[in-house]
């Protein structure tokens, strides 16, 4: 795609990143958002998934396993190009929709410089930034309460919320071993929701984030939402922000 006709496709459209720390509510939020308003998500996550494992683009697999194969940070430069591209092509799917939602780009100030420019080049609007403020005990509770079933990852629980906590649970040799409700598999916990990789993750998401929510203080574009009261109410503080821009009812 050519990149008049990206700029032609992305006139006027307005973009709403979201930040939130890992657990924090961000991919229920932006599933609701996005079937409520017609806002095509973009992914920096899955795009980057679909390159290193799907063969989706051989060369920049190269060049990304150059990098990570040596340790070395993914450069600006090429980040940059992952998502341009990518949500370019997300773009000339979606050609009538009023905007799009941007899950894990920005993810630093660096990035955010970047998309400022992209945002000049396309004509687009960078509208509102979502940050979703959750306490770091708080998604820590979540992340090392999670439980996934070992015969269907989709079902999932947390044994730290009483609401979503399995029924059946055992105790051998002081260990606890919870089962699904639905099968009776015994549930897992994934290596990212162990303690001590939380932590890490949770330091390093302080690390880059932090000084991306104070840019976008300063630039007036940031609206901080409680992401610990209920799901309905965060959705619905969201939407309060972005209905009036969006000037659309929700679909459903």
């Amino acid at each position: 795609m050519s990149t008049s006709s990206s700029a032609n496709l992305l006139t006027g459209k307005l973009l709403f990143p979201f930040i939130a720390p890992p657990n924090g509510g961000k991919g229920t939020q932006t599933q609701i958002l996005s079937q409520r308003y017609n806002l095509p998500t973009f992914d920096m996550g899955a795009s980057f998934r679909a390159i290193m494992k799907e063969g989706k683009d051989p060369v920049l697999k190269a060049e990304l396993e150059s990098y990570m194969n040596n340790g070395k940070l993914v450069p600006i430069e090429t980040v940059v190009k992952v998502f341009k591209t990518n949500f370019e092509d997300l773009a000339s799917q979606h050609p009538t929709s009023r905007g799009f939602i941007l899950d894990g780009f920005p993810r630093n100030k660096e990035q955010a410089d970047a998309l400022s420019q992209l945002c000049t080049e396309w004509q687009a609007k960078l509208a509102k930034v979502i940050y979703l403020h959750v306490g770091m005990d708080v998604v820590k509770q979540r992340a090392t309460g999670r439980r996934f079933c070992s015969k269907n990852a989709r079902h999932v629980y947390n044994v730290n919320d009483t609401k979503l906590a399995p029924k059946v649970k055992k105790l051998e040799q002081n260990r606890e071993i919870w089962f699904c409700d639905i099968d009776g598999a015994e549930l897992i916990i994934r290596p990212d929701d162990e303690s001590e990789t939380v932590e890490k993750r949770l330091q390093e998401y302080k690390k880059e984030t932090d000084p991306l929510i104070e840019y976008f203080k300063g630039t007036q574009q940031l609206v901080e939402i409680n992401g610990e009261q209920d799901p309905s109410l965060v959705t619905q503080a969201i939407e309060a922000e972005i209905q009036p821009l969006l000037g659309l009812s929700p679909t459903s």
